[in-house]
């Protein structure tokens, strides 16, 4: 179930990357040097190496040693960046603020005591805006048995950070990372098990609930198992307000108060499935299927129990997969029902439901995700083939056909399966799919990036062999 991050380019998520850079005069521990040749290596340990990443406010070390060093010069600096050499303790200390330019090349110029010198260029990326629309989040759950949850960070750029909320904090996530939700410049992100693993075994980590800054991605506020006490494998999270926050577990929905702490279980919502929730006009939507009827779950903030909003029974639906905002007081469904499928449209007011029938069974996966929807167009996917339908047209006219895209196990062997769903960007449309070779060999993955738009069947981006378990990518919201 779970994993760890991606990098810019195909470098392992977890190795420790080392820079030699030769870079010829520079300045010895006391800045003297003598006639010899100048020999001088500068060493990195981060995980990526092009651009450097730097979190605003901490300071990023660069060791070097060497021979025969006499001065290490630092070029011209933006506002907001500086940096200092010590020649004592061999090293030269960079620092950004929040407010400095976000990337920046840093010429560094090193004089040996020969008189030769050698000028090095490195570029730095200024970690200063993680809430920037164009931006994307993959939240990985880690390995469930070893290893803890982790927030990777793809800039608008496309640079990639493997776990921007460690780089930050220092800290790590709670062990099988699940879900997370956006609310008043905050991330919440939920995890399965917290402190402790699906055996037992205890691990060090912020715990099963994470609150933290959408721009900084400080943590500001941390909840353990023990005070959440009585969820049972919790899944997915909702927000409207700190005092309503809506978390799903094995029995239902509860009801947290981050103000009192207190936990509150909503009554109704019994069965309610390990599906993302849906926020909209002030109220939270989740569904319900029971006694081969289809319910979809209504919460409010004035009342800690559902309103059940029946689907027609004319319907001809058995369960439904997952449910979408299609816009204020509709939501989009998928659903299955006499051996076939479907994609829908539902007002939950007028309970008037638009529904095309589709091809195959779209794939759920353990985050519950069946789809992905921008404007009309539906993505979904069956086994490793990717879909899309035009759901409809102009008012008037017909809608499109069921397209199928592209198969990712044809476009790259190694990716047999897919993992968890589709998620789209609301800005560019690009649309983005996990994919890994097995189970057991889940640490040969690909992240795929498409723009369909302009190809079926070339990716705009793949970062392989980056993630340990995806539960999804997630757009930054001002929910």
């Amino acid at each position: 179930m779970n994993f760890i991050g991606f990098a810019r380019k195909a470098v392992l998520m977890g190795l420790m990357v080392c820079i030699a850079l030769c870079m010829g005069a520079c300045s010895s521990e006391n800045g003297t040097a003598g006639a010899g040749t100048l020999k001088f290596d500068l060493n990195i340990v981060q995980e990526g190496t092009d651009p450097l990443f730097v979190v605003p406010g901490q300071d990023m070390v660069l060791e070097y040693s060497g021979e025969n060093i006499q001065t290490i010069e630092v070029g011209k600096l933006s506002a907001g960046w500086t940096a200092e050499v010590d020649y004592e303790a061999s090293k030269i200390v960079l620092n950004a603020t929040a407010e400095a330019e976000k990337e920046a090349k840093i010429e560094f110029k090193a004089k040996g005591g020969d008189g030769t010198e050698q000028v090095k260029e490195l570029s730095f990326y200024n970690l200063n805006s993680f809430n920037d629309p164009n931006g994307a989040f993959v939240l990985n759950e880690g390995n469930m048995t070893t290893e803890n949850g982790s927030l990777g960070y793809i800039t608008p750029e496309g640079y990639v950070i493997g776990d921007a909320y460690k780089l930050v904090n220092g800290t790590e996530l709670g062990n099988v990372a699940q879900d997370m939700a956006f609310y008043n410049g905050k991330i919440y992100v939920i995890s399965q098990n917290g402190n402790k693993n699906a055996v037992g075994e205890l691990f060090e980590n912020d715990g099963t609930l994470v609150v933290m800054d959408a721009k900084t991605l400080k943590k500001e506020v941390t909840f353990s198992r023990n005070q959440l006490e009585g969820l049972d494998w919790p899944t997915h999270i909702a927000v409207l307000d700190e005092n309503h926050i809506y978390i799903r577990d094995n029995k239902g929905v509860y009801r947290l108060d981050m103000g009192t702490g207190r936990i509150s279980f909503v009554e109704g919502s019994d069965g309610a499935p390990k599906s993302r929730f849906v926020v909209m006009g002030g109220k939270v939507y989740t569904f319900q299927n029971k006694n081969y009827m289809c319910n979809i779950l209504e919460i409010s903030p004035e009342s800690d129990s559902v309103s059940k909003i029946s689907l027609p029974y004319s319907a001809p639906y058995k369960s439904l997969y997952s449910i979408e905002k299609a816009g204020e007081g509709d939501v989009w469904l998928t659903a299955t029902g006499f051996g076939k499928y479907y994609v829908a449209k539902f007002n939950l007011a007028t309970k008037e439901l638009d529904s095309r029938e589709i091809g195959s069974e779209p794939n759920v996966g353990s985050a519950g995700v069946s789809f992905c929807v921008k404007d009309n167009m539906i993505y979904y996917a069956n086994g490793t083939t990717l879909y899309r339908m035009k759901f409809d047209e102009a008012a008037g006219e017909e809608p499109g056909e069921e397209e199928m895209l592209c198969d990712l196990n044809l476009l790259d062997s190694n990716a047999g399966l897919l993992y968890n769903g589709l998620a789209v960007h609301p800005v560019t449309g690009h649309v983005y799919a996990n994919s890994i070779k097995s189970f057991p060999l889940f640490t040969t993955n690909q992240i795929w990036v498409f723009d369909f738009e302009t190809s079926v069947d070339s990716p705009f981006a793949k970062y392989e062999n980056y993630t340990h378990f995806p539960a999804g990518v997630f757009f930054y919201s001002e929910n």
